[in-house]
């Protein structure tokens, strides 16, 4: 049999439903791409339950885009129609929608007015660029140039999102609010959706600055994030009640501890695409693994998108799992433009993040 042939046979054996009939013509034409599949619309319902296809403010559309490896959905809000790419990132947005009117509806109330006029007397005022929007303003020259800026205080450095908070904010505890009040609503508090990101400020200076409280607020929709986020209770705890500053110290000795350079941990550490619970959870999960992890980080570096960032921080946790359930692992590395890993019985670890896998050319490559 042709090697091209025995090529072809095993790459069918890699398919689950694939009919008898179809390998038999397969092998007859001997054209290995008739072994592909098309990546085509598929069906919502089977990735997002049923009380988050619709609700009061939102719906999404039945069927999502598959590129082979990951959907994009559509998501109605009101008027407007928003493409959300993998099922994570969806029902993350979904609780956003519902978190925004929650804060907007408390915004408009008595107690909220006055604690506002209270907020202002502190006058948390924004002051300079680079402290009213440190990420911003590095995004705004040359690549790299984040990477120059020294060692001029944790919460100056570029790291994490946007959302991140200022100095100003950090030491008036709008910070901590922010982040507690966020996890009460069951949305991210880092999350690079802008409208979010207002209200959760507005209303985390009128709880630091101002007196406001909020009693028994809960998840608006979908479970509180911290749950969806798939980390051990310590970790919650350090998550929750530590600012984007300690987070960064906590985060540095880890990688140093791991055999990580300065410069490369701060490659990562300063990267305006991952948050700081980004990259918390990132490298939580890779000293867990307990092995350098230069190589994962340098790709890593590489995301340009909150999605890419999201894809690195599940990659380092199927690589925690892999190592804690399966096998320990030995190292980490590079193949073939993918991130591997050896586990301690020489077998190659290879990882793959995504919502609904199609056997196409691309994945069989």
């Amino acid at each position: 049999m042709p090697s091209s042939i025995r090529s072809l046979v095993f790459a069918l054996s890699l398919i689950e439903t694939t009919a008898h009939a179809q390998v038999e013509t397969s092998l007859a034409s001997g054209a290995a791409e008739s072994a592909f599949e098309s990546a085509l619309p598929v069906e919502t319902s089977l990735f997002i339950p049923e009380d988050l296809m619709k609700g009061r403010l939102h719906s999404v559309g039945e069927e999502a885009e598959n590129d082979g490896l990951v959907n994009t959905y559509t998501l109605y809000i009101g008027t407007r129609s928003v493409e959300v790419t993998t099922s994570s990132a969806l029902r993350a947005r979904i609780r956003e929608i519902y978190a925004i009117n929650h804060l907007r509806g408390m915004s408009k109330t008595e107690e909220f007015g006055k604690a506002m006029a209270n907020a202002d007397k502190q006058k948390l005022k924004a002051v300079g660029g680079i402290v009213r929007d440190p990420v911003g303003t590095i995004k705004r020259v040359p690549k790299g140039a984040s990477r120059f800026f020294g060692r001029i205080g944790e919460s100056m450095k570029g790291g994490g999102a946007e959302s991140e908070g200022n100095a100003l904010q950090g030491i008036t505890g709008v910070d901590k609010a922010k982040v507690a009040l966020a996890v009460k609503l069951g949305v991210n508090s880092y999350s690079t959706n802008q409208e979010l990101q207002e209200e959760l400020t507005n209303t985390a200076r009128a709880m630091a600055g101002g007196g406001f409280v909020i009693s028994g607020a809960t998840a608006i929709v979908g479970g509180p994030v911290i749950t969806a986020l798939n980390v051990n209770q310590n970790l919650q705890q350090t998550l929750v009640n530590s600012t984007p500053s300690d987070l960064r110290i906590i985060n540095r000795k880890k990688l140093f501890a791991l055999g990580v350079t300065r410069e490369n941990a701060d490659e990562f550490l300063m990267h305006p695409w991952y948050s700081p619970w980004h990259e918390t959870i990132t490298v939580d999960a890779l000293d867990t693994i307990g092995v350098d992890p230069t190589v994962f980080l340098g790709w890593a570096c590489q995301a340009l998108t909150d999605e890419d960032a999201e894809y690195f921080q599940r990659l380092a946790q199927v690589l925690a799992r892999y190592h804690k359930v399966k096998a320990p692992l030995r190292s980490l590395r590079v193949e073939n433009g993918r991130i591997c890993a050896i586990d301690s019985n020489g077998i190659l670890v290879v990882l793959l993040s995504c919502d609904y896998a199609v056997w196409t050319e691309h994945a069989a490559g």
